[in-house]
């Protein structure tokens, strides 16, 4: 949450360790973005949060959880499979090449479709299964995007058709902008399933409880606020269509943003970085000039 300059996770989260600890839960996956600097961030969150979780923990990591390879030197590998019961998870790392899965992700997530298993979770941060699809256009408009287009359609969408009919496949992903009309939105294609999910220290903030019965997969959203919600297959293309953002654009943040853009490293490196070409461009325009 770009708004949080705490290094830690947003109140939401951290008033709910309780239920986070819940018995019924057996692990966490988090949809990236945990942290808003990994680098500055990482001693407070052990301390406070890690710490404090009884169950394993993981991230499918955004472009505020990289910092180049820091998460993999410090904290773990950014691409993950494991099993439990009778279902593979896929964990994603959608910042590697900018949305598109290669090399040995590509190899990673083969293996994965071809599983002998009931169901397939795969995570990531980017939903980049939205990028290319027309059904979704411009309903995630805040969400990170690739910059010169990604491999979804050509080489990751036919791996995950060829999965047997019998097997569900559930892609979960973050990225979910503060001024979308809620914190969840879920699309099914076939034995095809898209949901997308993000806490952000506002009201609309919630979890996803997964259970799995006999190989039957069921949701349930559970607010972190004490609202009532719906179920996740409410939040679909129609709802989504037809909804109006309930977080609006609020001015007196604008100081706030200020604040955090002038104090942040990365803006310092920028400036730097910018003056230091200028130099080195007056300097060669100057010997050209001789």
């Amino acid at each position: 949450n770009a708004s949080n300059t705490t290094g830690l996770p947003v109140n939401t989260v951290l008033a709910n360790l309780d239920l986070i600890n819940a018995d019924l839960y057996r692990f966490h996956v988090a949809l990236g973005d945990v942290f808003l600097d990994v680098r500055n961030d990482i001693s407070l969150y052990e301390k406070k949060f890690f710490s404090k979780i009884y169950t394993p923990f993981y991230i499918a990591v955004g472009n505020h959880d990289v910092s180049g390879s820091f998460f993999e030197d410090e904290i773990g590998k950014t691409s993950v499979q494991f099993t439990f019961g009778n279902d593979v998870h896929l964990i994603l790392d959608t910042e590697k090449n900018d949305g598109s899965i290669e090399g040995d992700q590509l190899a990673l997530l083969k293996r994965t479709c071809n599983s002998d298993c009931q169901n397939i979770f795969i995570y990531s941060h980017r939903p980049i299964w939205s990028e290319e699809d027309s059904e979704m256009k411009g309903l995630f408009k805040n969400n990170t995007t690739s910059t010169f287009g990604l491999n979804f359609q050509e080489d990751i969408l036919p791996l995950i058709q060829s999965v047997n009919d019998s097997v569900n496949v559930f892609w979960m992903s973050g990225s979910l902008g503060g001024s979308a009309p809620a914190s969840y939105f879920y699309h099914s294609s076939g034995n095809l399933h898209y949901i997308q999910t993000a806490v952000r220290g506002i009201k609309r903030d919630g979890l996803l409880q997964v259970s799995v019965d006999n190989g039957a997969v069921s949701f349930k959203p559970v607010s972190l606020t004490g609202q009532n919600l719906m179920s996740l297959e409410s939040y679909n293309l129609a709802f989504w269509r037809d909804a109006h953002p309930l977080e609006t654009f609020n001015p007196r943040l604008i100081k706030l943003y200020l604040i955090n853009m002038f104090t942040h490293r990365y803006f310092w490196y920028g400036i730097v970085l910018t003056l230091l070409l200028f130099t080195v461009s007056l300097l060669i325009l100057k010997r050209i000039r001789k």
